[in-house]
C-alpha cells in the first residue's frame, strides 16, 4: 500500500571559504598565454582557484584572457592541449599583466574520453569495454588507474561499484568479466600500446579534436565544491528564484542539496531512507522541488516545500524502487521515469488525491540488432531476455508521456488519458538517455551510443540525427534556452557543455574547465542565462556564464 511520510529534518548549511562571488566585479586579473616563442595561443584555458571555487576562461586568438575576481591571493593555472601547465601565484593587488609562456608537452593525460574513444579498437571487445564504462563514466577515466591487470581491474570495480555507489556486486557472467577486464588491460594495462604507463602517445594527427568556436572565449566558468568533496551530485534544477538543487547520489551523501546563487551556501536536506539514491530533481509550478530517488526500498520521491524546509517522502509499495527522473504536467501531476519495471516504466504521481498510477508500453519480441544489452555481453553468452525500464521520461503540453528505453535505443510515447502507446526506434542508435520536449512539443533525444543528439517531429514520426563536431561526443541530457533560441545539452565523453541552435543546425562546444566531469540528467537555466550543470566524479557543481547577456523573455507555453 501506498504511504506518505512527513519528516521535518535537520539541516546543515555550509558556506563556501572562497572569496571569488559573480557580481563582485572588484579585481581584474588579465594577461597573454603563448608559447616558448613568443606566438599567441588561442583556446588556452586560464583558472583561478581560491577555497572551494574556481573561476574559468578561455583565451582568444590573440592569447589574451582577462578573469574579474574578488580581492584575494589565488592560485592561477594555464593549460592548453599539447603544452604544458603553468601555474602562478597570483595576489590580485599587485599591479600587472600576469603571463604565460608554455612548453610543449604532449600526454594522453590531457585526453578526454571522446580522444581516448577514437583509439579502441571497434571490435567486440572493444565495443564491450565502451558500452559497459561510458554506461557510468567517460573513458579518460581509466587513465586513473592505467597500467593495472586485468585481476586489479576487476577488483577495482568490484569494491567501487559498493564503496562509493552503495550497490552489490557487478552482475555479469564470468565470460563478461573475463573479455571485459581483458579488454581494460589490452587498453589500458602495463604493456598497452598508448595508455600504459610508459607508453608513446600516439601522434598527434591520430587524435581529431575539433576546433574551439570563437564564442567560448567570451564565457566564464564558475565551479563550486560541495560540503563533502566525495559527494557524486548526479543531477540538478534550478527554481525561479535562482536556487539550484542537487542531488547528492552517492550512499555517503544521501540527500538533497540546495545551493543559493546569491549568498553561494549550500544547505542539506538528508533523505531519511538509507541509500535511497537522489537522481534527478524537478521543481513544480507552485515551487516545491521534486527528487526522483532511484534505489532501495519502496520510497519512489521526496519533496521539499522551501518555505518550511520539510522533506517528505512519499512511498508506493507496490512497485518496484528505481524512479529516474520527474516533470510536472499541465494538470499538475508529476511524472517519473522508473527503471524499476520492465514494461511500467511511466509512473505518475497526483498531489491532490496522492495517488499514483501507472502505464505500460509494449517491448519487442527481441532486442534491436547492435542494441546496448546486446553489446554488453561476452561472446558466445546467451542473448539477454528483453527488459527495458525508462531511463527518462517527460511530458509534452498535451499531456501526452515520452520516454526512452535506453538499453534498446527505443523512444516510447503514451496518451494517459486512452493509454494509447507509440514506439519509435532511432536509425542506428543502441542507447539512449536524455529525452526532452521544447516549448513547440518537438521532441529532442540523446543518441548517447551513436554520438549524436535526435529530432523527432511528433505529428509525422519523422527523426533527424545531428553529429556534433566532437566525433565520440556522448550526449546525455537537454535544456531549453529560450532566450537564446539554442537546446544545451552536456556531452559525457567529449567534455563540453554544447549549445545547439535547431535554426542554423550549428553547435558550439564550451569545454568544462575540469577533466572528467561527466555531466548527467540535470541540467538547468538561471534567470541570468547561466546554464548549471553537475560534475559527477568532482563532488563539485559549476554555471556557464556565455559572455552574451540575453535579453529576458516574459512568454510562455
Amino acid at each position: 500500500m501506498r504511504a506518505i511520510k512527513a519528516l521535518v529534518l535537520s539541516v546543515s548549511i555550509v558556506a563556501l571559504l572562497a572569496p571569488v562571488r559573480p557580481g563582485a566585479v572588484d579585481a581584474v586579473v588579465r594577461g597573454v598565454v603563448g608559447d616558448a616563442g613568443g606566438r599567441p595561443i588561442a583556446g588556452a584555458l586560464v583558472k583561478a582557484n581560491a577555497g572551494t571555487k574556481s573561476v574559468s576562461r578561455y583565451t582568444g586568438p590573440d592569447g589574451r584572457y582577462e578573469l574579474t575576481l574578488a580581492p584575494g591571493t589565488y592560485d592561477v593555472a594555464a593549460e592548453a592541449f599539447g603544452f604544458r601547465m603553468e601555474r602562478r601565484s597570483v595576489d590580485t593587488a599587485a599591479a600587472g599583466p600576469v603571463n604565460f609562456s608554455m612548453s610543449p608537452g604532449w600526454s594522453v593525460t590531457q585526453f578526454t574520453g571522446a580522444d581516448i574513444d577514437q583509439l579502441v579498437p571497434d571490435d567486440h571487445a572493444g565495443r564491450l569495454l565502451k558500452s559497459t564504462c561510458i554506461n557510468c563514466h567517460s573513458l579518460d577515466v581509466m587513465l586513473r588507474r592505467r597500467g593495472s591487470t586485468a585481476a586489479q581491474w576487476r577488483a577495482y570495480v568490484e569494491k567501487q561499484m559498493q564503496l562509493r555507489i552503495g550497490r552489490g556486486p557487478y552482475t555479469s557472467s564470468e565470460a563478461e568479466w573475463t573479455e571485459l577486464t581483458g579488454e581494460l588491460e589490452r587498453i589500458f594495462g602495463p604493456k598497452a600500446r598508448y595508455f600504459g604507463p610508459g607508453a608513446e602517445p600516439p601522434a598527434p594527427a591520430q587524435v581529431r579534436r575539433p576546433a574551439m568556436a570563437p564564442e567560448v572565449a567570451r564565457a566564464t566558468f564558475y565551479e563550486y565544491t560541495l560540503p563533502n568533496p566525495r559527494s557524486m551530485p548526479h543531477s540538478l534544477a534550478v527554481d525561479p528564484a535562482g536556487r539550484v538543487w542537487i542531488s547528492g547520489w552517492d550512499s555517503p551523501t544521501n540527500a538533497v542539496i540546495r545551493f543559493d546563487t546569491a549568498t553561494e551556501q549550500f544547505r542539506t536536506y538528508p533523505v531519511p531512507t538509507p541509500d535511497s539514491t537522489p537522481h534527478t530533481p524537478c521543481v513544480t509550478r507552485d515551487g516545491r522541488v521534486w527528487m526522483a530517488l532511484n534505489a532501495r526500498g519502496t520510497a519512489k520521491a521526496a519533496v521539499i516545500d522551501p518555505r518550511t524546509n520539510e522533506l517528505v517522502e512519499i512511498t508506493w509499495d507496490a512497485k518496484a524502487p528505481g524512479t529516474h527522473n520527474c516533470q510536472e504536467d499541465r494538470d499538475g501531476n508529476v511524472w517519473f521515469a522508473s527503471l524499476g519495471e520492465s514494461d511500467e516504466g511511466f509512473y505518475v504521481y497526483n498531489p491532490k488525491t496522492a495517488q499514483f498510477r501507472s502505464y505500460k508500453y509494449p517491448l519487442p519480441s527481441a532486442y534491436p540488432d547492435g542494441a546496448k544489452a546486446l553489446r554488453d555481453t561476452a561472446e558466445g553468452d546467451p542473448v539477454p531476455s528483453v527488459r527495458a525500464g525508462l531511463y527518462d521520461a517527460k511530458v509534452d503540453s498535451t499531456g501526452r508521456g515520452w520516454g526512452v528505453a535506453y538499453s534498446m535505443g527505443m523512444i516510447v510515447s503514451v496518451n494517459p488519458k486512452t493509454g494509447e502507446t507509440r514506439e519509435y526506434f532511432p536509425p542506428d542508435t543502441p542507447h539512449l538517455r536524455g529525452v526532452f520536449v521544447d516549448s513547440r512539443d518537438t521532441v529532442w533525444f540523446a543518441a548517447f551510443g551513436s554520438h549524436k543528439i535526435g529530432r523527432l517531429d511528433p505529428k509525422t514520426g519523422q527523426m533527424k540525427l545531428y553529429q556534433p563536431p566532437t566525433l565520440k561526443a556522448a550526449p546525455y541530457s537537454f535544456a531549453e534556452d529560450r532566450r537564446r533560441g539554442v537546446i544545451w545539452f552536456g556531452d559525457l565523453n567529449g567534455n563540453n557543455l554544447t549549445s545547439f541552435d535547431p535554426r542554423t543546425e550549428r553547435f558550439v562546444e564550451y569545454p568544462f574547465p575540469s577533466r572528467n566531469v561527466n555531466p548527467r540528467l540535470g541540467i538547468g537555466i538561471d534567470p541570468r542565462g547561466r546554464i548549471w550543470f553537475t560534475e559527477f566524479l568532482n563532488g563539485r557543481i559549476g554555471t556557464l556564464d556565455p559572455g552574451d547577456a540575453p535579453p529576458a523573455v516574459t512568454s510562455s507555453r
